[in-house]
């Protein structure tokens, strides 16, 4: 069984250097809700069985550009939310803002929508609902901090592969069961 993992096309949004709390909100949202910027994607020599995409535009997209069968979409796919670590009126880098949300992710703080151990028990629930599929070839299009504990969640369970920890956007990265 093949398994390739693919980080979605780069998303074509504007971003303010800074933002307010509720500016950083707004910008999830517009980002959440723009459109990608294809690139060359490389398949390779692969017969791919099957595609599970992320239910978000940015992933179902670029599935639909980069695999021609049927795409399972799921939301156990999405991308980690990010939320403000706490509400201002004062303008603070956008850098600030998606750096301390995902520290917050990691340390498990209220202020974000989903924690760590959230997002390991979608790992999970996503790797037990393909167990059935080790006679298929799979892509996954997903999004960058949920493909670290998808990658992760995938060597636990014996599979070898490339150990990433920045993935590039619309690249293949192969792994094997």
């Amino acid at each position: 069984m093949n398994i390739g993992l693919v980080r979605h096309f780069k998303v074509n949004c504007y971003t303010k250097m800074f933002m307010t709390s509720d500016d950083f909100k707004q910008w999830v949202k517009q980002y959440d809700n723009s459109d990608i910027i294809e690139n060359k994607f490389e398949i390779g020599n692969i017969i791919w069985h099957k595609c599970f995409s992320s239910d978000l535009s940015r992933a179902t997209k670029t599935s639909k550009s980069i695999f021609t069968g049927e795409i399972i979409k799921t939301q156990l796919l999405r991308e980690v939310p990010i939320a403000p670590i706490f509400n201002t009126n004062i303008k603070l880098p956008y850098v600030f803002w998606c750096i301390s949300g995902r520290i917050a992710w990691f340390f498990q703080h209220k202020s974000q929508i989903e924690n760590k151990k959230d997002t390991q028990r979608r790992v999970n629930e996503f790797l037990d609902s393909i167990k059935n599929e080790s006679n298929n070839n799979i892509l996954i299009v997903c999004h960058g901090l949920f493909m670290n504990t998808l990658q992760k969640g995938l060597k636990s369970r014996g599979v070898s592969g490339q150990n990433i920890k920045r993935h590039k956007n619309g690249t293949l990265y192969l792994y094997k069961k």
